[in-house]
């Protein structure tokens, strides 16, 4: 028989504020050796190590800490405030706090009063129902007054948008704010109106599109043809697969009460450790949870997309949110959906590009059969091949998906970036494009080198011109936002960790020749930091095309080229659309699950498709040539750093305030 473990404390983890987070698992720390890690925390972070600090626990509750990790711990006991490297030690003791990251992961120790005392291996009790019950109505009154704030900052925001346009008395803005660059948190610009305004795209065009997500404190104007979570999750959903890779579900029922009411509601996640357990542990009871497999180390389930099926169809969505409260509320995102009917008798043998590669990304993701009733078609079971049922004909995109695994032979141009390149290998585009530039945008950058960078260049270059010769290369250029451009962001320094990258893969020296701007006045979004991932291929405001993605710019997303370019490894799973004339172009079906089910045609004449952004201002070639006008959420052409730009690294110290007052970390 095993010997038991005497529980003496417990790590309670904390909130920013320094609020226990109830939701969070407690962490028992017992007499002799505690390792605490990455399996321990809420969030994913790649900073912590699996055994990122170890705790010697002595009979009378006082422990030894010792950071087994490289990365520092801040220890924090009363006024005072230490900071631990690698191996050194230290003894806590009751109330004493630790911080894993700086600024980061914040957890409490508390001893076990005498009585208490555990040797059963659970978790110690050390208050009775009532204080727990205090403890949980102190954590809802938290999360209700974080809400507030959010919405406290939006109001302040319109307001003083509101004094400008009413040229009133100049607003007051806060200290913190006295050295932010002017943007359009605090201006608006005719010009910006007018780029937006040219968004106005009706219900029948959506498809051809893609749109950004509603964000709080921003004017009216700019938020003009945006999408809440609501304007999608909507109408009589039958069955609801959400693949993504945060989901936070206590903001997800507050923020789409419908969810709750769809018969069968399939999850696929990227969470781990303590998050698992929560989602396990609130979901309702005809919600299914999976998690696709990994292969490779080091991958991530990063796919952010939606398929509702209705009576009459299904519903495809492709956007850039994690299922959580800031990514739907304060940051730039993106979002594409379209509408499919079912194939009728004559047509269930038929397939397009777009179902082709839908069908094979869903068969990577082993999802277990959900088994339901559906009206016309009974008992189905909702696998890979129950999505061949509807007719694909009409799509607007392709998809561009990544998945895990070694990829050579017939599946070396099926994923990644060198899917990518096989798509636009098969297409024409005009001459100006020719070597014109190639615009990465993201919100994550991995561990690069010139080779790799070379080799995703030659992807986003293929193509051919109206003359058949290849395009050749475009000169990559990077739109990263700048430390000044967090510090002064609707969250200030709080956006930098949805822009997860460390100095050592910003601060190569062969980036400082891609370094751009990231400037969104026309779209007033310059305080809104991007979480949304998009790339492009532009001539001034034409576009060549336009991918809308949840691949951020590394390895892991795109895959790298090994045993001398026969095969592709690629760790994470990813997905997007991309935008082509020549797909949008001939008789565009259009169809809606929430409408009459009535399919409309629209023609184009057999005439020219032509992407450009909101800021263009050209006119047809001809009475049949089709503008399709994209909400390019950054400025084009990209507006290079200037000596004084420094890019936003996460794991940097950053002693000048922020809007809020606050330091980084």
């Amino acid at each position: 028989m095993a010997s038991s473990r005497v529980s003496i404390g417990l790590l309670l983890p904390l909130q920013r504020n320094f609020i226990v987070d109830a939701l969070a698992a407690k962490i028992s720390v017992f007499e002799g050796v505690n390792f605490v890690g990455r399996d321990n925390i809420t969030m994913p972070d790649k900073r912590v190590s699996r055994k990122h600090i170890s705790l010697h626990g002595s009979s009378d509750g006082v422990v030894e800490l010792v950071v087994e990790g490289p990365n520092p711990v801040i220890f924090k006991s009363g006024n005072q405030r230490r900071k631990l490297s690698s191996q050194e030690k230290l003894f806590i003791d009751d109330g004493d706090i630790l911080e894993l990251i700086p600024g980061n992961h914040f957890f409490k120790y508390v001893k076990a009063r005498g009585e208490h005392a555990s040797s059963s291996g659970r978790d110690l009790v050390f208050s009775d129902k009532a204080q727990k019950q205090a403890d949980k109505d102190a954590l809802v009154c938290d999360r209700n007054h974080q809400l507030l704030q959010d919405e406290a900052l939006a109001r302040k925001l319109q307001n003083l948008e509101d004094n400008r346009l009413l040229e009133v008395s100049p607003p007051v803005f806060p200290k913190s704010w006295s050295s932010c660059p002017t943007s359009d948190a605090v201006r608006v610009s005719s010009n910006s109106m007018e780029a937006i305004h040219q968004f106005d795209v009706s219900k029948d065009c959506l498809s051809l599109v893609f749109r950004l997500m509603r964000v709080q404190g921003l004017r009216k104007w700019a938020n003009e043809c945006t999408v809440a979570i609501n304007d999608v999750i909507e109408g009589n959903i039958l069955v609801a697969i959400l693949s993504n890779y945060m989901v936070d579900i206590d903001w997800l029922k507050m923020a789409c009460p419908k969810l709750w009411q769809i018969p069968h509601v399939l999850i696929v996640h990227g969470e781990s450790g303590n998050r698992v357990d929560h989602l396990q542990k609130k979901k309702p009871v005809n919600w299914v949870l999976h998690k696709p497999s990994l292969p490779i180390s080091y991958g991530t389930h990063h796919s952010k997309a939606m398929l509702l099926v209705y009576e009459t169809g299904v519903r495809i969505i492709v956007h850039s949110a994690n299922l959580i409260h800031v990514d739907w509320n304060n940051k730039t995102q993106g979002l594409w959906m379209q509408d499919f009917p079912y194939k009728n008798v004559k047509n269930l043998s038929e397939s397009s590009f777009f179902e082709r590669d839908l069908i094979d990304y869903i068969n990577t993701l082993k999802w277990p059969g959900l088994n339901v009733n559906l009206p016309k078609l009974g008992d189905v079971n909702i696998n890979a091949s129950f999505f061949k049922k509807f007719d694909y004909s009409s799509a607007s995109v392709r998809l561009i998906a990544s998945v895990p695994g070694y990829h050579s032979g017939p599946n070396l141009k099926k994923w990644g970036h060198m899917k990518m390149r096989t798509v636009l290998e098969e297409c024409e585009f005009d001459k100006e494009f020719s070597k014109s530039p190639l615009v990465y945008q993201f919100s994550s950058l991995g561990s690069l080198d010139e080779r790799w960078m070379s080799e995703f260049g030659a992807s986003m270059s293929a193509g051919i011109s109206h003359d058949n010769f290849p395009l050749g290369s475009g000169k990559p250029v990077i739109i990263w936002p700048t430390v000044e451009d967090v510090r002064c962001s609707l969250e200030g320094y709080a956006a930098g960790s949805a822009i997860p990258s460390p100095q050592k893969n910003v601060e190569k020296e062969f980036l400082k020749k891609y370094w751009s701007k990231w400037k969104a006045d026309h779209l007033g979004r310059c305080r809104a930091m991007p979480h949304i991932k998009s790339y492009t291929r532009h001539s001034g405001q034409n576009l060549a095309w336009f991918l809308l993605t949840s691949a951020n710019l590394s390895k892991a997303a795109w895959g790298a080229l090994q045993k001398n370019n026969s095969q592709l490894m690629i760790r994470s799973y990813e997905l997007g659309v991309l935008f082509l004339p020549s797909v949008m172009k001939g008789n565009l079906s259009q169809f809606s699950c929430t409408g009459n089910g009535d399919m409309k045609q629209m023609s184009t004449k057999n005439g020219k498709t032509k992407l450009v952004t909101l800021c263009w201002n050209g006119e047809p070639d001809s009475s049949s040539e089709i503008i399709i006008r994209l909400p390019v959420p950054y400025q084009l052409p990209a507006q290079p750093y200037s000596p004084e730009d420094v890019p936003w690294s996460w794991d940097r110290l950053y002693a000048k305030k922020d809007i809020h007052g606050e330091v980084w970390p």
